[in-house]
């Protein structure tokens, strides 16, 4: 019989320091089990060093979308407005204009990124990015070409169910990844990087992961690998999403329905036995 297993990855480690205390305090006290890092960001050197403190796993989330480029190219091809990335929606206009140059740019800024990561943590847990920029064409080749030249194994591929609850915003973006999915599926296969079997966490966003959501989740979970993404954080308001989602993961309870169900907690190593 075909086990459950569960990897919740908190995203945006480096982020913010309320974000990283969120994402540290729900791998001690609750159920997360691997972080994916933002690199070149204000708090990452904050967020590594509270991730190292208590062995939390860890993998790259690249960043396309947000920040600073650690290469000059991005800046040069128009992917950047005043030295910082633009963000998604303008990013994907840019990208529809295409341009000779544009894959070798964005390949070369996802190395430097995967360089910076390597010399962090030399076993990767992961790879993934930041708003799911990966699953476009001009992105999804040269970042799997990089990750098997640079030893990322596992990846996140997020192709949620059609038909759930959620916003309007929320399902249509999860109708748009689906599709990008599909178009990207013999890409991912001829790459050999490994992908969990399930995928949730877009239509659990915006303040709705609550501790009877996540159980009601958990209860629904099918066979194989099952990645769920979460956003914990800390702050000063307890209405915040972040901190919604920070108390769901850390209450009493969630660990014990876990157990109870004979659900595997695991990271992506750890699922795949690498």
């Amino acid at each position: 019989m075909i086990k459950r297993k569960l990897i919740v990855v908190a995203d945006d480690l480096g982020a913010s320091k309320d974000v990283n205390l969120g994402i540290v305090s729900s791998f001690l006290d609750g159920i997360v089990t691997s972080a994916s890092l933002l690199i070149g960001m204000p708090f990452t050197d904050d967020g590594v060093k509270r991730a190292k403190d208590v062995d939390l796993p860890l993998g790259l989330h690249i960043r396309l979308t947000e920040g600073r480029p650690l290469t000059k190219g991005p800046i040069k091809v128009g992917l950047c407005d005043g030295g910082e990335f633009l963000p998604p929606t303008q990013l994907l206009f840019r990208l529809m204009k295409g341009g000779s140059r544009l894959r070798h740019v964005i390949q070369a800024e996802i190395r430097a990124q995967m360089n910076e990561f390597l010399m962090i943590s030399s076993e990767p847990d992961h790879i993934n990015t930041h708003h799911h920029i990966h699953l476009h064409p001009l992105v999804l080749k040269p970042m799997l070409y990089a990750a098997k030249e640079m030893g990322f194994t596992t990846l996140r591929w997020p192709r949620e169910p059609f038909f759930g609850t959620g916003g309007i915003i929320r399902n249509a973006e999860v109708m748009a990844l689906n599709i990008l999915a599909l178009l990207g599926k013999k890409t991912l296969r001829e790459s050999g990087i490994v992908t969990p079997d399930h995928f949730l966490g877009l239509r659990l966003m915006d303040g709705k992961l609550t501790s009877k959501l996540l159980y009601e989740t958990i209860m629904k979970l099918p066979q194989g690998v099952t990645e769920l993404m979460v956003h914990p954080a800390y702050g000063n308001n307890d209405l915040t999403t972040g901190v919604i989602e920070t108390n769901a993961l850390c209450h009493h309870s969630i660990r014990d329905i876990i157990d109870e169900n004979k659900i595997f907690l695991t990271s992506f190593r750890g699922a795949f036995n690498i």
